[in-house]
Parts: C-alpha cells; sequence; structure tokens
C-alpha cells in the first residue's frame, strides 16, 4: 500500500502489494488497454456484420427500387400504357360450373362482354380490356395502351393476352392487370385481314392470313412461324379446332380449279409442325373427341376424319339435307334443321351416329345456337322476327335448360326485352349462348347485327 503526504510516498510496512509500474511510452494520460471476454468480442463482432448488412441491405433495395421504377417508366412512356387498378379484393367467381336454373339478370358493364372468367367479366375496348366485377358491374381493373387500338384478345389461363395494329402483343396478368410481358410479332408489306389470337396449351398463336406465330405463354417469347403450305394462298381466320396434341387450322386457296377450297392441317402448338391434313368440308369440322373431328356437309352428310394418325380416316352417314350443324361437345353433335324450328341431338363415333332426342320450337318461334356445358344443353328460344322490333313489341325470348343425354327440360327462364331494345336488324342475327361457365350463361347475337347485346344471368 503507497500512502502520499506532502509530496513524499511511503510504502506501508504492512503491504505485499507492489507498486505496479506506469506503461512504458504511453504518458501520463494513456487510456488503459480493455481486455474482453471471448463473449463481449463475439457480440462485437456480430453487431460489425449486422451493421455491415444493414447497409448493404439498403443499397441493393434502393438499387431495385430505381432499377423498378426505371423499367415501369420506360413500358408505360415506350408502350404508351394506361392503367387503373385492382380496385379491393379479388372478385370470387359466382359458381364452379355453368348455372343449372339461370334466371338472374347481372349488371353489365359499358361494353360488350369478351369472356367470363371466375368473379371478372372482360369487357373488350377499343383500346385495351376493362375487367368489371361479376356480382357489382363495377371496374377492378383497366388496361389500354394510346395511340394504338386492339386488334383481338384471348384469355390464356390466368392471363388476357392482347393484340394491337402496331404488332405489340401484351399479356396482361388477370388478379393485377398489369402487363407480364410485351412482344413484337413481325409484320410483313401485307395488309393484315382480320387477324385472331388463340391459346393451346402453353402457347399463344398469333393468326394472320400471311403467318401463324407460337409465342410462350409465359415469357412471350416467339416459339415458331409458319407460312402457308405449298399450294395454299393463306390461313383462314376460322377459330381452330383444338384437340388433343395439335390445332386444327384452315388453309385457304388450296386449289387452281375451286375458288373456296380449304385444307384443314393439324399444327403442333408447341413446335410448329404439322402432324397431318385433309380436305375440309364446306361447312368445317368441330371437334368431337381428342383425335376425332366431325362435319355436314351441304348435301347432308355427316362425316367424321380420326386424326390419330398421320393419315386421317373418314366414314362418311347419310342424313336429310334439311339440317345445319348447331353444336358439338362430348361425343355429341347437336343438328338443327334449315329454318331452325328443331334441334336434335345424335350420339356419334368414328363409325356410327343414332338420334338421342329432339326438341321443338313452337309455332312462331325458332331456335338459336345452344352450348353444351357440364351436362346441361342451354337454347334461346325467340319469336321469329321479320322485321325490327318496336319498343311497344321488342319481342319475346327465352333461355331453355336441358339434360344433355335425355333432352328433358330441367329450367325456362324469360330472357330480359333489353336483347332487342339496341339491335339495327334482328331479322339477319341469330340469337346464340355465347359462353356458360363459373355460375354465369350468356346470351346475345351473332351474325350481321350491327349492335352486340347481350345478358348475362345466373342462378
Amino acid at each position: 500500500m503507497k500512502d502520499q503526504l506532502d509530496g513524499w510516498t511511503w510504502k506501508s510496512g504492512d503491504s505485499d502489494t507492489e507498486a505496479e509500474p506506469e506503461p512504458a511510452g504511453r504518458g501520463r494520460y494513456a487510456v488503459p488497454r480493455i481486455r474482453r471476454t471471448p463473449a463481449q468480442s463475439a457480440r462485437a463482432a456480430a453487431a460489425w456484420i449486422r451493421a455491415r448488412w444493414i447497409r448493404l441491405t439498403v443499397s441493393v433495395t434502393v438499387l431495385v427500387l430505381a432499377v423498378g421504377g426505371w423499367q415501369t417508366y420506360d413500358y408505360v412512356t415506350r408502350f404508351h400504357e394506361q392503367m387503373s387498378g385492382p380496385h379491393g379484393a379479388f372478385p370470387a367467381a359466382l359458381g364452379t360450373t355453368a348455372p343449372k336454373r339461370p334466371s338472374r339478370v347481372l349488371t353489365s358493364g359499358d361494353s360488350t362482354p369478351a369472356g367470363i372468367v371466375g368473379g371478372l367479366v372482360l369487357n373488350e375496348q377499343s383500346d385495351g380490356t376493362v375487367a368489371t366485377n361479376v356480382r357489382t358491374g363495377r371496374s377492378y381493373w383497366h388496361y389500354g395502351r394510346e395511340k394504338a387500338a386492339l386488334l383481338a384478345e384471348s384469355l390464356v389461363s390466368d392471363a388476357v393476352v392482347l393484340w394491337y395494329d402496331d404488332g405489340l402483343v401484351v399479356s396482361v396478368d388477370l388478379r393485377s392487370g398489369k402487363p407480364r410481358w410485351h412482344t413484337k410479332v413481325a409484320r410483313t408489306g401485307r395488309a393484315d385481314s382480320g387477324g385472331r389470337v388463340w391459346h393451346a396449351g402453353d402457347t399463344v398463336i398469333i393468326s394472320r392470313e400471311e403467318r401463324l406465330t407460337g409465342l410462350s405463354a409465359r415469357s412471350g417469347k416467339q416459339l415458331w412461324s409458319i407460312a402457308p403450305p405449298a399450294g395454299c394462298k393463306g390461313w383462314d381466320n376460322r377459330a381452330p379446332v383444338d384437340l388433343s396434341g395439335s390445332e386444327a387450322f384452315d388453309a385457304t386457296g388450296c386449289s387452281r380449279t375451286e375458288a373456296y377450297a380449304k385444307e384443314l392441317y393439324g399444327v403442333d402448338p408447341a413446335s410448329g409442325r404439322t402432324r397431318w391434313h385433309l380436305k375440309d368440308e364446306s361447312i368445317g369440322y368441330g371437334r368431337l373427341g381428342d383425335h376425332t373431328l366431325v362435319s355436314l356437309t351441304l348435301s347432308g352428310s355427316l362425316v367424321t376424319a380420326d386424326v390419330s394418325g398421320t393419315r386421317p380416316r373418314i366414314h362418311t352417314t347419310a342424313l336429310s339435307h334439311d339440317a345445319h350443324l348447331r353444336g358439338i361437345s362430348d361425343g355429341k353433335v347437336l343438328i338443327g334443321s334449315k329454318d331452325d324450328t328443331s334441334l336434335t341431338a345424335r350420339q356419334v363415333s368414328n363409325d356410327s351416329s343414332k338420334v338421342l332426342w329432339t326438341v321443338q320450337a313452337g309455332k312462331g318461334f325458332e331456335l338459336g345456337l345452344p352450348r353444351t356445358a357440364d351436362g346441361r344443353v342451354y337454347i334461346p328460344r325467340y319469336e321469329r322476327l321479320t322485321a325490327p322490333p318496336t319498343h311497344k313489341d321488342p319481342g319475346t325470348a327465352q333461355l331453355l335448360v336441358l339434360d344433355a343425354r335425355t333432352g328433358h327440360e330441367l329450367h325456362r327462364t324469360v330472357l330480359p326485352a333489353s336483347l332487342y331494345e339496341d339491335t339495327d336488324d334482328v331479322g339477319t342475327g341469330t340469337m346464340a349462348v355465347l359462353g356458360a361457365g363459373y355460375g354465369v350463361v350468356r346470351v346475345g347475337w351473332t351474325g350481321f347485327v350491327a349492335s352486340a347485346a347481350q345478358v348475362s344471368l345466373a342462378d
């Protein structure tokens, strides 16, 4: 022990502790060294790493946001896009199947519905698409482009693909209304004549008279592009027939002697290769099964074609001359009379055909274009009109719901008079079931009617 007194330092005799020498070279005011335990050192190292990690994370986040913001700005300015929504929670569908007793008229949007998927009604507009809530009719999202006109659109799984007159193809997410990808389809020197967009599995097919082009539905990358077959002038604008492993497209101008000669080509949607081809009948083929086509000739013969191999096998059954092909589904063919006063269902296979049932329109009525869904057949029944309807007498129309196997009537409901209000010449059009699914059935006009009056019904 050391004691200080009047500037002298005395060492106590009872002290066993030696005086600690001053640290060499540190001077009088040197800071003593702090010795850390291993635990303290580990905590200090962890704090240092954590601080550096936070700084790195913040830097990366700022960079990602900057790049994302630039890409968004680039998309909006380069493609002149206008987007709004989504507004609120994603609307749930009214059902998982077509309605059994459709009688409730749903609120319609401001434009023609292009389709119903889940709880959304897609309304096609000149600049793009508006998705509305199927229950309320209110806009859920809108996607459009300035300085470009919409040519065609198609539902592709959980997206809608839009094709514009400047060649841009855009995939828009159904839930968000935001674009997933943009792709330019190469244009040629020839003018497009009614191009369309089709969907086949994971492939989006752009159909023009001069080419078919396949795009990846996931990325928009071009997979293939094919010109019309040798000896044919172009591809027809008719919807392809969806078969297992192939899409059947019509090629036109395939004969020097017949002006409207067509041949049907089975195109592999993944590669664009031709699997088979056959001469198409003038009325056109429809899908009877996974590998079977069916058609009704002008002479009244029912033709089936098995295209499971490279060489189609054809079978022909003679029927009445007084017949129109009105619908095909699940091995059943719906054949209507030429005056549309009756509809007959036939069970058809590759080599046989038998009548299942027949329904009559009744005096003063005719039957429109039916649609089969979930074991039921939906048929419009309406007054035959020879002149445009008036507001005092707009016409009477009903929707029949029949059992697809027996033809037994399951339900009948009166369609609203609004179907007649905006049509310019109903006498030249045909009332049709335009869609059935997700708890909704849509009825409207086809043919040469200027206005596309439609109505949607649910249970």
